[in-house]
């Protein structure tokens, strides 16, 4: 893509005022928060890295931007963002229907949940992969421009 058609695309955004998020969680109470900023992105399982010897999880993901969804912006487009999530502190992780990740090259997120000092990520497919914390340090980070999708993720 020509440098002239990235600047047009960066312009559009910005009339915007499109911000990447940065976010750092320390509580359970935010937990929620990085619950529904994350809900509905799509990770592929290749891109959730478990680092021991750092006690990290990192993984980059396609993130709904849920904060836009009411903004008045044309054609009721919808944005996606590659995002990166890095979860500190992690002694342990375990993965229930790990066997289902393999048949499947993307999963959908749906929810995160904390419970005594245990942070649960809830996938499609009945795929859970299960963190043991020392402390909650999570770090949310959007790595690209948002770009349109007709598509918002629909719940009953």
């Amino acid at each position: 893509m020509k440098s002239e058609n990235k600047r047009n695309i960066s312009d559009h955004f910005n009339e915007y005022d499109f911000k990447k998020l940065k976010i750092k969680f320390l509580d359970k109470d935010e937990i929620k928060i990085f619950s529904t900023l994350c809900q509905d992105g799509i990770f592929s399982i290749n891109e959730i890295i478990y680092n021991k010897s750092d006690k990290i999880l990192i993984a980059t993901f396609s993130r709904f931007c849920w904060e836009f969804v009411g903004k008045k912006i044309k054609d009721k487009t919808f944005y996606r963002v590659v995002s990166g999530i890095r979860i500190c502190n992690v002694n342990k992780v375990t993965y229930t229907n790990k066997d289902k990740i393999n048949s499947s090259k993307f999963i959908n997120l749906l929810s995160v949940d904390y419970d005594r000092n245990e942070i649960t990520l809830n996938f499609s497919l009945d795929i859970t992969i299960k963190l043991l914390i020392e402390k909650i340090e999570i770090y949310l980070d959007d790595l690209d421009m948002p770009w349109p999708t007709g598509k918002k993720p629909m719940h009953k």
